[in-house]
C-alpha cells in the first residue's frame, strides 16, 4: 500500500498520466482512497487474527492492490522504454510516447475507472468492520511477569545456561566499577523470562547480591514505571502516587553503596536516550552491581549490553517430549496409551524446541483420549488451533504486531521458503525488490533499504542461525519453526487460495520433480508438459525460479519481469528474447557452470540492477553494449574487455575479472577504472595458467588494475610477476595464490617503492602455492622501516624456496607456517607482538632452533602438527611464554615427550595432543595446574592414564578421549576431580562400554554432569 501511493505521487504518472483525457480526477480519486484505506491498515492487521471478516477483507484488499499495481506498471514501462531497435524500418507507433497511443490512452483509462469501482466497494468496508485509524494493541500485550518460577517442575534444559550466567554474575564482573548489563534474547515463548527468574533465585546469587528487584517492562519503555515497580518489588509495598523526582531518589536510597541485582523482564525499547535516563539513575551502587535484561531483540541487547548477549537455545527433542508429555497426561497414565504417545511425539516436532509451545500444546490434550483430536491437532498448523486455549499465538504475533507497518510484509514474504531451510540474504532482498515491499529513499538505495529491513527482523529475533562471510557479512540465515509458521499464517491470510493464475506473482520450476511452486497462494502443481502454456497465463508474475536446463521462450512475455533466477542450473546458453524483458532488474546465474555466453542483447535490459554470475567460469567473453547498463550494482563476473567497465562506478560488493593473461596492453586494463568503483569490497583477479599466448605482463596488467582504497579483500590467482605493486598496500586482506613471484616487494623494486607500502592498510595477508616465493622483501629492501607495519595475520602455504627471514612485523598476531620446509625458524623471533602460531606439514624438521621462541612473551597459542620428524621442542624458548594458554600437537610421531619447558607454562589452560605413538601421557602433564581442558585423541597405544591424574589436574573442566582404541581403564582419583564439568568418550572401543550407566567404570565418572560417550 506504501508503495503503491508513492507511484502514484510519482512525477512520471503525476505528469504523464494526468495528461490523459479524463483520467487525472480517476488518478486523485485512487490516490484518495489508497490513503485513506492505508490509515486503517494497522487496526486490520492487529484484527485479523481473530476477525475473519476482517482477514476477507484484508485478502480483497490484497488483490485489488496487485491490479493497481499492474497498471501503474504497465504505463511506466510503456513511458519509460526507449526504442531498442535501430532499424529505420521499424514502426513508427512504436517508438512513441504512451501520451501519443490513442488506443493505450483509452485502455489504461478504461482499467483505472474500472479498479476505482472495485476499490470504492471494498473500501466502504472499513467503517461497517469497525477499522479505525487509532489502533489498541492492548488485546496482544503479554501478562505481566514477576520473579516467581511458574510451575518449577516443569522447567527443563535450562541448568546449564542459568549455571553460565550465575558464574559471570558472581565471578566475572564481581570488580566490575561500573554496572554490568548482561542481555538474554531468544524469541517469544523460548523461556527467556524463565532462565531470569531461575537466575535470580538461585541460591548463590541470593548471597551475593543484596538488594534483588524485578520490573517488568513490555513494550513501552515508561522510566517512571519501570522505578516505582522496582522499588515496590524492594518494599513489598506500593509506592503510591509519588513525582518521578521523588521515585528517583527513593531508588538510589535503596541502592546507593550496595552490589544490587536487577531484572528488567521483556524489554522492546531500543531509543537510547530513555534507557540512559534510568541508567543515570542506577549508576549508585557498589562494585559488581548487575542487570539482567530478557529481550526478543538484539539491537534492544546492544544498546543496554556491556556483556555479551546469551542467545537462549532451543530445548532438545527429548526435553520437549518431556514438557509436552508432563502436560497431556497424568502420572498413572505411563504407558496406558501408547497410540497417544506416538502421536504426541510427532505432535512436538511442531514445536521447534519452544517450550511455551510443548506446554500448551500438552495442556491443549490433557482432556481428551480421542485418537481423532490429537491427529487434529497433529496436522494442524499451530495457527489454526483455537486461540482461546493456546497461549502460543499471542507470544509470538506481537513480534509481528510490533514490526513497523512496512516491514510486516517483508517478515511474511519469507514464508516463500520452505520451513527450515537455509536462506541467501541477497536473495531475500532481491525478492523484496522485485515485489515491490521495498524501495530507495532521499538517503538510501533500495540494496541498502532491504539490509536494513533485515538486519531489523534479525536484531527481532526472527531470523536466526546466520552464517557470515570473511568480513562479517551474513550469507545466509534461518527462520525458527514456529516464526516461519507467524509468517505463514500472516501470509495466508493475505491470500485465500482463490487467485487466479493471472496474478500469480512467484513462480518456482523444479525440473527434476517436474513440479511447479506457485508462491502465493503456496501450492505445488505437478506435471508441467504444459510449462510455456502456464506461464502465458501469469500475466502478474515478477519472480521466476527455474532450475531447468532450458528456458521457455514464453517467458519473454513476462513483462512485469523483476527476477528471473537461474542460479545452479545446467543451463548452457540464454534466448536472446530474455532481453525483451524491459522490467528486469535481477538475473541471477550463479554457478550455473556450463553456461558459455550472455545474450547479444542484453544491453537493452536498462533497469537491470544484479547481473549474478559467480561461479561462471566457463563465460569467455562479454556481449557488446553491457557497459551500457549504467543501473548494475552486481556484475560478479567480467571477461574481457575491460573497456565496458569503464562507465559502471555504482558496482558494489564482489567483481571478479578472468583471463587477464589475454591482456595485450597495459593502456587495455587501465580502461576498467577500477579506481573508481568506490562500492567495491571484493576483487578477485585471474591468470589463467595455461596461456595461449606466452606473453607476461602480468606485472604491469595489475599495476593498472589498481581500485579504490576502499577495496577489502583481493584475490590474485596466476600472477606471474617478479613482485606485487605498491598498492596492494592499501586493501586490507590480500590472498595470492599459485603465482611465480619471488617477493612481495621484489629485488627490482626501489627502497622508494617499498616506503610507497608505507604505511600500511594491509592486515591479512595469505600466499599459498608460490614455488619460488623467497621471501616478503627482496635483500636490497630488507630493513626497510614500516613496511607491513600493520599487518596482523600471515599465512605462508606450499612455499618450498621461503629462504629469508621475516621482517620485523611489530603488529603481526597470527603466523601460520604450512609445508615450508626451508622457512628461517629464528626470524620468527622477531614477532615481539605474536599471539597465535601454527605450524604444520613440515617435512625433515627435527628439531626448532632455540630462539624461534625468544621474545614471544605475549603468545597464547601455539600449534604444531603432522611435524613428523620432529623429536624435540625448544625448552628454554618454551620457558619464555609467559602468556601461553593453549597447546596443540598432533601428529608429531617422533615426540617422545613435551620437554621440560614446558613445565613453566603455568598459564596452560588448554592441551590436546594427538596422533601420537605412546604408550603412557607425557609426564610433563601433571605440571600443569591452570589446565581446564584436556584432549587426548589418537593415541593408539595407549592403554591407561595415570594415577596422578586426579590428582594434579585439579582444575580441569572438560575431557575428551578420542580415538584410543587400547584405552581400557580410568585412574581412580578421576572420582576426586570435582571441578570436571564435561566427559567426552568417542571411538574408544574399550572404554566406551566400561563407561556406560552399569558398566566398569562408570561408578568413577558418574558425579561428571556432562557425559557424552559414543
Amino acid at each position: 500500500m506504501e508503495s503503491l501511493v508513492k507511484i502514484l505521487n510519482s512525477p512520471i504518472i503525476r505528469e504523464e498520466l494526468g495528461l490523459l483525457c479524463g483520467i487525472e480526477t480517476e488518478i486523485q480519486k485512487l490516490s484518495s482512497l489508497l490513503s485513506a484505506t492505508k490509515a486503517v491498515i494497522e487496526d486490520a492487521e492487529h484484527k485479523q487474527f481473530t476477525n475473519k471478516a476482517i482477514q476477507h477483507w484484508l485478502q480483497k484488499l490484497n488483490l485489488i492492490a496487485y491490479e493497481v499495481d499492474d497498471i501503474l506498471d504497465d504505463y511506466v514501462t510503456e513511458v519509460s522504454r526507449e526504442p531498442k531497435c535501430d532499424n529505420v524500418c521499424c514502426n513508427v507507433l512504436d517508438c512513441l510516447p504512451a501520451t501519443s497511443n490513442i488506443w493505450f490512452r483509452h485502455k489504461i483509462g478504461a482499467r483505472i475507472k474500472e479498479i476505482n469501482g472495485k476499490f470504492d466497494a471494498v473500501a466502504k468496508q472499513r467503517t461497517q468492520l469497525g477499522l479505525s485509524d487509532h489502533t489498541q494493541v492492548g488485546s496482544t500485550a503479554p501478562s505481566e511477569t514477576g520473579a516467581v518460577v511458574n510451575e518449577p517442575e516443569l522447567v527443563l534444559g535450562r541448568d546449564v545456561e542459568k549455571e553460565k550466567i550465575v558464574e559471570i554474575l558472581v565471578k566475572q564482573v564481581k570488580d566490575n566499577q561500573k554496572v554490568s548489563v548482561l542481555p538474554i534474547v531468544g524469541v517469544g515463548g523460548l523461556g527467556k523470562t524463565t532462565l531470569a527468574q531461575l537466575v535470580f533465585n538461585d541460591e548463590s546469587i541470593a548471597k551475593h547480591f543484596e538488594p534483588k528487584l524485578w520490573a517488568w517492562v513490555s513494550e513501552k519503555f515508561d522510566v517512571k514505571k519501570i522505578i516505582k515497580d522496582l522499588i515496590e518489588s524492594a518494599e513489598k509495598a506500593s509506592t503510591g502516587d509519588l513525582a518521578l523526582n521523588a521515585l528517583q531518589i527513593k531508588l538510589q536510597s535503596l541502592l546507593k553503596g550496595k552490589r544490587y541485582l536487577l531484572v528488567l523482564d521483556d524489554v522492546w525499547n531500543y531509543k537510547k536516550e530513555e534507557w540512559e535516563k534510568l541508567k543515570s539513575v542506577l549508576a549508585c551502587g557498589s562494585t559488581g552491581s548487575s542487570i539482567v535484561i530478557t529481550t526478543r531483540m538484539e539491537k534492544v541487547a546492544e544498546i543496554m549490553g556491556t556483556l555479551h548477549m546469551h542467545s537462549l537455545l532451543s530445548l532438545s527433542s527429548d526435553q520437549c517430549w518431556s514438557l509436552f508429555w508432563q502436560r497431556a497426561f497424568r502420572l498413572e497414565e505411563a504407558n496406558k496409551y501408547p497410540k497417544l504417545e506416538a502421536i504426541g511425539l510427532e505432535i512436538v516436532n511442531k514445536c521447534g524446541g519452544v517450550p511455551l509451545a510443548a506446554k500448551t500444546l500438552g495442556g491443549l490434550l490433557r482432556s481428551t483420549r480421542e485418537e481423532k483430536r490429537w491427529n487434529y491437532v497433529k496436522c494442524s498448523e499451530i495457527w489454526n488451533l483455537p486461540q482461546d486455549e493456546t497461549d502460543i499465538l499471542p507470544a509470538l504475533k506481537l513480534s509481528y504486531l510490533t514490526l513497523p507497518v512496512e516491514y510486516r510484509s517483508c517478515f511474511a514474504y519469507c514464508a516463500v521458503f520452505p520451513k527450515g531451510s537455509e536462506i541467501e540474504k541477497e536473495e531475500v532482498i532481491h525478492l523484496w525488490m522485485a515485489n515491490g515491499l521495498i524501495s530507495s529513499n532521499e538517503m538510501m538505495e533500495v540494496e541498502d533499504v532491504g539490509d536494513a529491513v533485515w538486519t531489523e527482523l534479525h536484531n527481532r529475533s526472527l531470523f536466526q542461525d546466520v552464517e557470515k562471510d570473511w568480513s562479517v557479512n551474513v550469507l545466509t540465515f534461518k527462520m525458527h519453526d514456529l516464526v516461519h509458521d507467524l509468517a505463514q499464517f500472516v501470509m495466508n491470510g493475505k491470500h485465500d487460495g482463490r487467485e487466479s493464475d493471472r496474478t500469480i506473482r512467484n513462480l518456482t520450476l523444479d525440473w527434476p520433480g517436474d513440479q511447479l511452486t506457485v508462491a502465493f497462494p503456496i501450492r505445488r502443481m505437478a506435471g508441467t508438459d504444459q510449462y510455456s502454456s502456464f506461464l502465458l497465463k501469469c500475466g502478474s508474475l515478477r519472480a521466476l525460479t527455474s532450475m531447468g536446463t532450458e528456458l521457455s521462450l514464453a517467458v519473454s512475455n513476462l513483462k512485469h519481469l523483476r527476477h528471473l533466477n537461474l542460479s545452479r542450473s545446467d543451463i548452457d546458453e540464454l534466448p536472446n528474447s530474455i532481453c525483451d524483458l524491459w522490467n528486469l532488474q535481477i538475473l541471477n546465474l550463479n554457478y550455473c557452470f556450463q553456461l558459455r555466453s550472455l545474450p547479444k542483447g542484453m544491453r537493452f535490459l536498462r533497469n537491470l540492477r544484479h547481473l549474478c554470475l559467480r561461479g561462471c567460469f566457463n563465460l569467455t567473453h562479454m556481449p557488446s553494449g553491457i557497459g551500457k547498463l549504467t543501473c548494475l550494482r552486481t556484475l560478479s563476473m567480467v571477461v574481457l574487455p575491460l573497456s565496458e567497465l569503464r562507465d559502471l562506478n555504482n558496482l558494489r560488493g564482489e567483481l571478479t575479472i578472468m583471463h587477464l593473461e589475454r591482456i595485450e596492453d597495459k593502456k587495455d586494463a587501465e580502461e576498467a577504472c577500477l579506481i573508481k568503483k568506490q562500492s567495491l569490497r571484493e576483487l578477485n583477479l585471474y591468470w589463467d595458467s595455461e596461456r595461449t599466448v606466452q606473453r607476461y605482463n602480468d606485472k604491469e596488467v595489475l599495476e593498472a588494475l589498481k581500485p579504490c582504497p576502499n577495496l577489502q579483500l583481493l584475490h590474485v590467482l596466476g600472477f606471474n610477476g617478479s613482485s606485487f605493486p605498491s598498492w596492494i598496500s592499501t586493501v586490507t586482506e590480500v590472498c595470492v595464490g599459485e603465482s611465480a613471484a619471488e617477493y612481495i616487494v621484489g629485488v627490482q623494486e626501489s627502497t622508494a617503492a617499498a616506503v610507497a607500502m608505507s604505511p600500511s592498510s594491509l592486515k591479512q595477508l595469505e600466499l599459498e602455492n608460490m614455488p619460488n616465493l623467497k621471501g616478503m622483501l627482496g635483500r636490497e629492501v630488507q630493513g626497510t622501516p614500516g613496511v607491513f607495519s600493520q599487518l596482523q595475520s600471515l599465512s605462508f602455504k606450499d612455499c618450498p624456496m621461503l629462504t629469508l627471514p621475516l621482517p620485523r612485523m611489530l603488529s603481526l598476531k597470527e603466523l601460520c607456517v604450512d609445508s615450508c620446509p626451508n622457512m628461517a625458524w629464528a626470524s620468527i623471533s622477531n614477532l615481539t607482538s605474536l599471539n597465535f602460531l601454527t605450524i604444520k606439514n613440515i617435512e625433515g624438521l627435527s628439531c626448532f632452533p632455540e630462539e624461534m621462541l625468544q621474545n614471544l612473551s605475549l603468545l597464547e597459542s601455539l600449534q604444531i602438527s603432522f611435524c613428523r620428524e620432529l623429536n624435540t621442542l625448544p625448552e628454554e624458548g618454551l620457558r619464555g611464554l609467559a602468556s601461553l594458554h593453549e597447546l596443540h600437537l598432533y601428529g608429531c610421531r617422533n615426540l617422545v615427550s613435551l620437554s621440560m619447558g614446558t613445565t613453566a607454562l603455568k598459564s596452560l589452560t588448554h592441551l590436546s595432543i594427538g596422533g601420537s605413538d605412546l604408550t603412557v601421557l607425557p609426564e610433563e602433564v601433571e605440571h600443569f595446574p591452570a589446565l581446564q581442558k584436556l584432549d587426548l585423541s589418537g593415541f593408539f597405544n595407549l592403554t591407561s592414564l595415570p594415577d596422578w591424574f586426579g590428582d594434579h589436574l585439579t582444575s580441569l573442566q572438560d575431557l575428551t578421549l578420542r580415538d584410543c582404541p587400547k584405552l581400557e581403564t580410568l585412574p581412580s582419583s578421576i572420582q576426586m576431580m570435582t571441578t570436571l564439568q564435561s566427559l567426552t568418550i568417542t571411538w574408544c572401543d574399550l572404554l566406551g562400554p566400561r563407561c556406560e550407566r552399569g558398566g566398569e567404570e562408570w561408578y568413577k565418572i558418574k558425579h561428571i554432569p556432562d557425559l557424552k560417550i559414543q
